[in-house]
């Protein structure tokens, strides 16, 4: 049935629902299960059967067929457990758990998770000042490498106080970490000991940021006396980001971060159960709040979707000169924003050169 569309032609939905070649995501989908089995057939299809799909998925529900997944994975957030690595693929918004007592002093620790390359550090720029001691649990990792213990007092006492007194035995390079067989205890006695430290220091806030905390705690009712802000970024979004971010260093180091995220991507999914875990504990909670990514990003990303939307309407009705239309006319616009030329572009070319 995917074939050229006449443009008065009456396409019912019965017609569309029995053809093989088309994957939609029905408002009637009753499982996560059944949700997840629905988004594969689609993955699974041709460019161009995906944009078929895409454009009765638009006729029928108003959303492209991604978009419908996101919208219908909402209605089954409540279940558990979390059968699916959902999260290591698509981005939610943030969340900012005891967001008012930490800026208000009512309460003086507070860890930052995401993955790395999520945006943390811009998720907390707002702290700033001598009354925070902010650590980047990556940090503490063959420490010895590059800080010594003077340095690190001058970073922070607590960074200082854990590598000089409990933790001296994490004080190490990575050639002496690679001769332990628990790489990841560090972690764990570290955000123990700062919690300890930061409850005997309450004229002085602390930040801790990194994914590890939510990797190696399992119940996230531990911390529910503290503040948790979340990054809902994706890790594949993530990890690309900082692989874009930190490729002009050399062609070496770029392989190097690539193995490690096939390491990283495998240790991630191994506890990936634990973030949906977190998510759905804090998400629940009263003094959560969520903020979506910013309103300009938002309106960019609306009006991509619907210039895409306008290529795939061409493109079932076989409307090549009005396609190159829409390539010419964005290839013209200087006041669109670049990274959206780009898609817009791309997906004109990708249209065009399978029609």
């Amino acid at each position: 049935m995917n074939e050229i569309l006449d443009e008065k032609a009456e396409i019912t939905f019965e017609d569309v629902a029995s053809d093989p070649d088309i994957a939609l995501i029905g408002d009637d989908i009753g499982s996560r299960e059944e949700l997840i089995k629905a988004f594969l057939k689609y993955t699974k299809l041709s460019q161009k059967d995906k944009r078929f799909s895409d454009y009765y998925s638009m006729k029928f529900y108003g959303y492209n067929v991604p978009a419908m997944f996101t919208v219908m994975r909402r209605k089954f957030k409540g279940e558990m457990p979390i059968p699916t690595k959902e999260t290591l693929l698509l981005s939610e918004p943030d969340l900012y758990y005891n967001k008012e007592a930490f800026d208000k002093g009512e309460i003086n620790l507070c860890f930052v998770i995401g993955y790395s390359g999520s945006g943390k550090s811009v998720l907390t720029r707002e702290y700033k000042g001598k009354g925070i001691e902010k650590v980047e649990l990556d940090d503490i990792v063959c420490v010895k490498d590059h800080y010594s213990l003077e340095k690190l007092h001058g970073m922070g006492n607590l960074l200082y106080e854990f590598f000089s007194g409990c933790g001296s035995e994490y004080y190490m390079t990575r050639e002496e970490r690679d001769l332990r067989q628990d790489h990841s205890k560090v972690f764990v006695d570290f955000i123990k000991f700062a919690i300890e430290y930061a409850s005997t220091h309450k004229e002085k806030k602390f930040i801790l940021e990194g994914i590890w905390t939510y990797l190696f705690f399992d119940d996230p009712s531990d911390f529910k006396e503290y503040a948790v802000f979340m990054k809902g970024t994706s890790l594949v979004k993530s990890r690309i980001r900082r692989l874009k971010r930190e490729a002009s260093v050399g062609a070496v180091q770029t392989m190097d971060r690539l193995l490690e995220f096939g390491i990283y991507a495998t240790d991630s999914m191994l506890h990936d159960s634990n973030v949906d875990k977190w998510r759905h504990y804090f998400e629940k909670q009263p003094s959560t709040i969520f903020k979506d990514e910013d309103s300009k990003l938002s309106d960019l990303k609306h009006d991509t979707l619907n210039k895409m939307n306008e290529i795939n309407d061409r493109f079932v009705h076989g409307d090549k000169a009005g396609i190159e239309s829409i390539l010419n006319k964005v290839s013209s616009d200087e006041t669109l924003d670049k990274i959206e030329k780009a898609v817009i572009l791309e997906d004109c070319r990708k249209a065009l050169a399978i029609m």
